[in-house]
């Protein structure tokens, strides 16, 4: 009984934390990276379902939100929430055009533990990280997309645009 209580109490208050979805490495400032977590109370997702943040790994690691420069390309965009799934899109995806045909970030509560799946090549990947490289205009030049089969094995897309 104690097990099963400390189980649930545990899964609880994780629950009431934003948790981490996928990270977004870029070429330029690699060291900082863009967290995306999921904002989650009560195993339920919570408004707004995503949010990014800046881990400045540059300036000695401390948190920042994304500036007005680079919303349009990082900003989630929603397409719908619900309080176990949600769908959203952001501007960087956008601009491979039709190099990702299904450009929408699906969140769903696993356990309580949020996870962010997008469709590739014919099948869904549970996503860890995607690499942009830029130029110093804010276009992008390619996308690699790191993840999880659903058969447990790791794979790597790249996406020329």
């Amino acid at each position: 009984m104690k097990a099963i209580f400390t189980a649930a109490l545990l899964l609880s208050s994780l629950s009431l934390f934003a948790q981490d979805l996928f990270v977004i490495k870029k070429s330029m400032n690699p060291k900082n990276v863009l967290h995306y977590k999921a904002n989650v109370a009560g195993c339920k997702l919570q408004s707004p379902s995503v949010t990014p943040y800046w881990v400045m790994g540059e300036s000695g690691g401390h948190t920042e939100g994304l500036t007005s420069r680079e919303k349009p390309y990082f900003a989630p965009k929603d397409v719908y929430e619900r309080a176990t799934d949600a769908d959203f899109t952001f501007g960087a995806m956008e601009k491979m055009g039709s190099k990702i045909t299904d450009k929408t970030v699906q969140i769903r509560l696993d356990n309580c533990v949020p996870k962010a799946y997008l469709d590739l090549n014919g099948g869904e990947i549970q996503i860890t990280e995607i690499y942009v490289s830029v130029n110093m205009l804010m276009s992008v030049k390619y996308m690699t997309i790191t993840g999880v089969k659903s058969d447990g094995t790791k794979t790597t897309v790249r996406i020329n645009n």
